[in-house]
């Protein structure tokens, strides 16, 4: 019966191992932006360490820790975040260039041809350059460590947003270039801006640099 049990386990293990197509684990670094027009609070840097964990049909889940210094004027902000991701098929290095031309060449259509534009069409280049694309929603449950400020005051120490967003992948050999805007809605409701005005929406625009294995 241990024979059977010892072997049961090896299998799953082996099987683990066998669907699963790639991780990855990186650091990253960006702003958070509250979305309220009836406020003044700026963005907030914030940085974390992400890891991921893909399988052949594109289907993965997506977590780590982020810290930041201060959000909506509030210090020491720290959150572990789960999503549920799914990652596009990764191009060769033709389609990559295909579709760098292809988005370069709607930018010269909608802008026209001008010198001046010449910024816009090296955009579109760069933007449509990437390897993969991945999307991903979830949770981050968390803790805010410091005190209300004179603008915001902090209702609980413990916060939940929901998440959701997309990762630009630039692929390097193993090595991913990440570009990754998202939107977040503080479920907690653990803001509120001179006493009147709930922060709820947060945007977040990351960059990060992380190694697949």
């Amino acid at each position: 019966m241990k024979t059977k049990l010892i072997l049961i386990c090896a299998l799953l293990a082996f099987s683990g191992k066998a669907v699963a197509q790639s991780r990855d684990i990186g650091l990253q670094v960006g702003l958070n932006f509250p979305m309220s027009q009836k406020t003044m609070i700026g963005s907030d840097l914030m940085m974390g360490i992400t890891y991921g964990q893909f399988y052949y049909n594109g289907l993965g889940f997506r977590t780590g820790f982020q810290y930041a210094a201060s959000t909506a004027n509030i210090n020491d902000v720290f959150g572990v975040p789960v999503a549920f991701a799914y990652r596009t098929h990764s191009k060769s290095a033709g389609e990559r260039l295909e579709s760098g031309a292809a988005g370069a060449w709607n930018q010269m259509m909608y802008r026209g041809t001008h010198r001046s534009d010449a910024t816009g069409v090296l955009g579109g280049f760069l933007l449509n350059l990437f390897s993969d694309m991945e999307f991903f929603a979830g949770a981050t449950p968390g803790y805010i460590a410091g005190a209300s400020s004179l603008e915001v005051e902090k209702r609980h120490d413990f916060s939940l947003t929901l998440d959701a967003g997309m990762s630009l992948n630039y692929s390097i050999w193993r090595f991913d270039l990440k570009l990754t805007p998202a939107v977040h809605y503080n479920l907690t409701n653990n803001y509120l801006y001179q006493t009147a005005t709930p922060l709820r929406w947060f945007f977040t625009l990351n960059g990060g640099l992380s190694f697949r294995f």
